[in-house]
């Protein structure tokens, strides 16, 4: 069996390193949005 060169590597591996590098990118994004939100919701219920 010949041994796996660099682009075979990159190939097999390199779709899953974009899926987890954009899976944490939307988890941070969301977070922030989230916590955003929430601060505009409590200020709007407290604010009355």
């Amino acid at each position: 069996m010949a041994p796996i060169n660099v682009i075979d590597w990159i190939g097999l591996v390199g779709p899953y390193i974009v899926f987890f590098g954009m899976l944490i990118v939307y988890y941070v994004w969301e977070g922030k949005r989230e916590r955003r939100l929430r601060k505009r919701y409590t200020e709007e219920r407290h604010g009355e």
